[in-house]
């Protein structure tokens, strides 16, 4: 039995934060058996670990950490549409005092670009499937501009959103390895 919980907590360590957040997190099938560690150790429950995201400064970081920890990442989810917006209200603050020409368009353009730098943020392991011609397409954004176009007077835009999400990603999977460290502890 000891060494059965031994494997386990290696298992459960080599977990990356945001699979260990998830554990708890996500619908599981109920499981019957007793099973009792032999060190007396109780593992964290789903709201000890959602303490570490109350933790979180940054409403960016929190929503992020829940979307990559539950795996939920619809499109109608209410932590995406608050990341989406975040992203729109970012670049449209930015692009708004920059751009002169189409502002009408302005609004539908920053939200288009959001959109697709935080889908492919989520889904990253499409990028490698998706040049920027097909992930302009995904997204909308030919129907407003060509390819040359944003790369020339957008592209800049995406990037500063892929690297808010990728700085954001990295804070929460800080925060989170910092409140797994403390949570050991304290049991």
């Amino acid at each position: 039995m000891a060494l059965e919980v031994i494997g386990m907590n290696a298992a459960v360590e080599k977990l990356s934060s945001f699979e260990w957040l998830g554990r708890e997190l996500r619908a599981k099938v109920a499981v019957y058996e007793a099973c009792i560690a032999a060190t007396g150790e109780r593992p964290p429950s789903w709201d000890e670990k959602l303490g570490v995201i109350a933790k979180m400064e940054c409403e960016l970081q929190k929503d992020l950490a829940y979307l990559l920890a539950t795996g939920e990442y619809s499109a109608e989810s209410p932590e995406r549409k608050r990341i989406e917006d975040h992203l729109f209200k970012s670049i449209y603050a930015v692009a708004d005092s920059e751009k002169k020409y189409k502002k009408n368009e302005l609004p539908n353009t920053c939200r288009l670009i959001a959109r697709m730098e935080l889908f492919f943020f989520l889904y990253h392991w499409l990028n490698d499937d998706y040049k920027l011609q097909g992930r302009l397409r995904a997204a909308g954004i030919l129907n407003v501009m060509t390819v040359k176009t944003y790369e020339n007077n957008w592209k800049h835009y995406g990037d500063a959103l892929n690297l808010m999400l990728t700085e954001a990603k990295e804070a929460a999977d800080t925060h989170i390895n910092n409140y797994r460290k403390d949570l050991r502890l304290k049991n």
